[in-house]
């Protein structure tokens, strides 16, 4: 009898091999697979930091339901380029739900940047501390190449990464559906759901990427029937970027097969 959960390990070994010391991997399954590679290991978070932030919203005691349905006003000075699409839109009063779902949905760099300015740097750090979150840091706003210049960036590590997509779905405090959705309708499929047809097949994928100069990122949580695995891959410094996008899809397809085998013997 094949054991499916060795093959899905040799599998992916050999796709993380070649790359080295340039890509890490959590991935934890509701069966008992777990596989971690260089997981603990900071990389630039690009837009994987928006994760942190989005737990914070709804995780933070302190934060109740109505506060999140404050609206704040958008400056033209506030539009930062990169991702999303506050920066060639009109409307200038957004709800905090809002610009979450647009942070998530189409990792949208201003509404990152307005949320850190409402719910503060310092405080969304304290809190990422409290959960001994020890690999991650937000130390600049999305797009502050001045900040960036000083030397302050933003850090992850793929196991944190992964804790936090696997926190999104907990069984004692998951985030609501609405929350959820966002990362399952985000615009950004290409990585590890980049192979295969999720309409075809029961499988759903919840995740959010992040990518940056020699920098691709992808945490996400696949669910198909009863079966699930988080699993966050972080590429740096390949200065093929396809190499990394190839490693990624790999990685993904491989998961997206593994599950449905192991729902069909479970059925």
């Amino acid at each position: 009898m094949i054991d499916l959960k060795k093959q899905l390990q040799d599998e992916i070994m050999e796709i993380i091999y070649p790359l080295g010391d340039k890509i890490e991997l959590e991935a934890v399954g509701s069966d008992g697979f777990s596989l971690s590679y260089r997981a603990n290991i900071p990389m630039l978070s690009a837009s994987l930091i928006k994760l942190p932030i989005l737990l914070y919203a709804y995780k933070n005691p302190n934060i109740q339901s109505e506060v999140l349905d404050q609206t704040i006003h958008l400056d033209d000075d506030q539009i930062v380029s990169g991702s999303g699409v506050l920066q060639v839109l009109s409307v200038r009063e957004w709800t905090i739900r809002d610009l979450l779902a647009l942070m998530i949905s189409v990792s949208d760099n201003t509404a990152t940047n307005l949320l850190m300015d409402f719910f503060g740097i310092h405080r969304l750090q304290k809190w990422i501390e409290d959960q001994g979150l020890t690999e991650t840091s937000i130390e600049r706003k999305m797009m502050d190449m001045d900040a960036q210049k000083e030397g302050r960036t933003n850090w992850i590590s793929a196991h944190d990464a992964n804790w936090m997509i696997q926190q999104i779905f907990s069984e004692d405090t998951p985030l609501p559906g609405e929350a959820k959705s966002w990362l399952l309708r985000q615009q950004f499929r290409d990585k590890l759901p980049g192979l295969f047809d999720e309409k075809a097949r029961p499988i759903l994928v919840y995740n959010k990427t992040g990518e940056m100069e020699q920098v691709d990122h992808d945490a996400a949580y696949f669910s198909c029937d009863n079966e699930h695995m988080a699993v966050t891959v972080l590429t740096s410094g390949c200065e093929n970027r396809q190499d990394a996008l190839f490693a990624l899809q790999q990685i993904g397809q491989l998961i997206a097969q593994y599950l449905l085998d192991i729902s069909e013997s479970v059925g």
